[in-house]
């Protein structure tokens, strides 16, 4: 029967090339929505993820990581007092505008972190330490801002609201969810951009990291001005943030699942066809004694070729695109597990869109072969 399904399959060239051509552009859709939603996600919860912390105190009510309030940083003490707490740093996240050679100037997102400890730094370095910027006015971007602020060199000083900041090291690979550029300075130096006595988040390391829900009631409880999340807790609230509230991650959902009725709808339209052009030859199988099953596995071999050949080649574009987007700007996240997941739905997606044929084939009578 496997024979048969080939044979057929490739008999119609035009029909193959236009079912290859759906399958290929709804492997291209579904896989780059979904791989922009998780890229996007990673970067809005990206600090979060690479802090090597347990739990986050915060302002009251925050909605997500970048658009938190202060609060007085003195509530460190709080949180160092609990015997459970191995250490506590604050970290400071503000907003500023940096002067551009040709006269303009970027909004761009200022962290401020404790160059002894490294807790919030850049954590993947092209050029110099995250200790740098110990010592004066400092500063880190990443690599990536390039496209936006012009071509980034060691020791080149510019002009951040008003001050002016000496470039020490360059990141690479650390994005914000708003695009804007971000600048690492030392804590103290980012006290400049924000109010006096103030901090955005304090983080903290437990002795014990099991703990984490547990020390999270505790200072819920004693900090009731404040918000405490765990950093799974956090990244969670932030991504669910973007993606709930936002509507966003509704539409590249929404995106992603066209693409797949998409190519649904054309792999059904031409099995279907193929096997109405081939209904005698079914009707000859099952008048010699061939089970429905028999013929079942000949449409759902077809269904499962034209998935694997569009979703292959539809992969292949993908990967050689990946660093086309990445220059404009807009990060894939792709991974081994994203493809083997979209491919399992594709495949089960072609095979329900045939199920049209399955039942013209079950309600097939073998004695119309014999009908002059």
């Amino acid at each position: 029967m496997y024979w048969l399904a080939v044979k057929t399959f490739f008999h119609e060239r035009s029909r193959l090339f236009t079912t290859l051509v759906g399958i290929i552009f709804s492997t291209l859709l579904t896989i780059t929505q979904i791989a922009m939603y998780l890229g996007v996600m990673g970067n809005a919860s990206t600090i979060i993820r690479h802090t090597d912390g347990d739990v986050w105190v915060t302002s009251r009510n925050i909605q997500n990581f970048d658009f938190a309030n202060p609060f007085p940083e003195d509530r460190i003490n709080r949180v160092r007092a609990l015997a459970e707490v191995d250490w506590a740093q604050r970290l400071i996240i503000s907003w500023g505008f940096l002067k551009l050679e040709n006269g303009g100037q970027e909004q761009v997102q200022i962290v401020g972190y404790n160059p002894d400890s490294g807790v919030g730094a850049p954590w993947s370095m092209v050029s110099g330490a995250a200790s740098d910027v110990k010592g004066g006015r400092y500063m880190i971007i990443d690599k990536t801002s390039e496209q936006r602020l012009g071509t980034l060199a060691i020791g080149q000083v510019s002009e951040l609201s008003s001050l002016r900041f000496k470039l020490v090291g360059i990141s690479e690979g650390i994005k914000s969810f708003t695009t804007a550029p971000i600048i690492f300075m030392s804590y103290n130096q980012a006290r400049l951009f924000y109010p006096q006595g103030q901090t955005t988040f304090i983080i903290a390391k437990l002795k014990d990291a099991s703990k984490a829900e547990e020390v999270s009631r505790i200072l819920r409880d004693t900090m009731k001005d404040n918000d405490v999340y765990t950093s799974a807790g956090f990244v969670y609230k932030t991504v669910m943030y973007w993606t709930v509230q936002t509507g966003m991650g509704m539409g590249f959902f929404l995106t992603a699942i066209l693409g797949l009725m998409i190519g649904a709808a054309i792999v059904g339209q031409t099995i279907y066809a193929n096997t109405m052009e081939h209904i005698q030859e079914f009707g000859t199988l099952k008048a010699m004694g061939a089970r429905n099953l028999d013929l079942y596995k000949i449409i759902f071999t077809q269904a499962a070729m034209s998935a694997s050949i569009g979703y292959v080649v539809g992969t292949a574009i993908v990967f050689l695109t990946k660093n086309g987007f990445e220059k404009a700007g807009v990060t894939l996240y792709l991974s081994v597990p994203l493809f083997a997941v979209v491919f399992v739905v594709m495949l089960l997606t072609c095979f329900a869109s045939a199920y049209i044929s399955i039942r013209k084939v079950r309600s097939l009578d073998p004695v119309m072969v014999f009908r002059g």
